[in-house]
């Protein structure tokens, strides 16, 4: 087996002691627990899901893991994972995500039939935030990484993982000559870590707002989503 993709390695504080953590690519013996985390965290923890009303709907829920967990899989979709630092190489606990999928100018749009209400609201919010901002047309790139998530496990945060996770999309994107990175920001956590990190915002609007014209209720923290940029150097 080859030796893993290690983009950082970094300690932090936990509990008052010292721990050493490690960004790396998973490898595809971990992405179906990396979706399970997906799950458990990201989806039910996010605002937009819980607009939706996705984390309330079983149904929905299953009809969200079941084409995430083809995508992790496919060319194209790279996931990073923050894990201890063991000489062993092996990747026993899984901290923390970053995923996105390498997009290229011109690619058709996905086509998607959801059956549950609450993943059609879903896309309805993406469709709308789109709308506003258009990824594609503002990074203004012939190839880009589009996110499809960023999280850490509860016990894990507060420490940095979030902000290692961005550098090493940076890294990422320098690696494959993406000149600038992007991502809708809907949550505080990476919204700080990503203005720690030199991101800015590019396009803002209140949950508030979004949430008159879609008719949903978001919650009031972060009282915005922010589509921030990185530019590469």
């Amino acid at each position: 087996m080859a030796p893993l993709k290690v983009w950082s390695t970094f300690s932090a504080n936990k509990d008052g002691a010292a721990i050493n953590l490690r960004i790396v690519d998973a490898p595809e013996s971990v992405l179906e627990e990396v979706i399970n985390q997906y799950m458990k965290y990201y989806v039910t923890e996010d605002t937009t899901f819980k607009a939706a009303g996705v984390t309330n709907n079983a149904a929905a829920m299953e009809e969200l893991r079941v084409p995430m967990l083809k995508a992790i899989k496919e060319k194209g979709f790279h996931t990073m994972v923050c894990c201890l630092d063991t000489k062993d190489d092996q990747i026993k606990e899984i901290l923390g995500v970053s995923m996105m999928v390498l997009t290229s100018k011109g690619d058709p749009e996905p086509e998607f039939d959801f059956n549950t209400e609450e993943m059609k609201k879903l896309f309805d919010i993406f469709c709308e935030l789109e709308s506003l901002y258009d990824e594609a047309k503002a990074l203004n790139s012939d190839r880009f990484f589009s996110d499809r998530g960023l999280f850490v496990i509860p016990e894990y945060r507060g420490i940095g993982v979030e902000l290692e996770l961005l550098k090493a999309r940076r890294l990422s994107c320098k690696e494959n000559g993406i000149p600038v990175s992007g991502a809708w920001m809907t949550s505080s956590d990476t919204q700080k870590a990503a203005e720690s990190d030199g991101w800015e915002s590019a396009f803002e609007i209140k949950f508030e707002e979004l949430g008159k014209k879609l008719g949903v209720n978001f919650d009031s923290d972060p009282p915005s989503v922010k589509y921030m940029v990185a530019k590469i150097q």
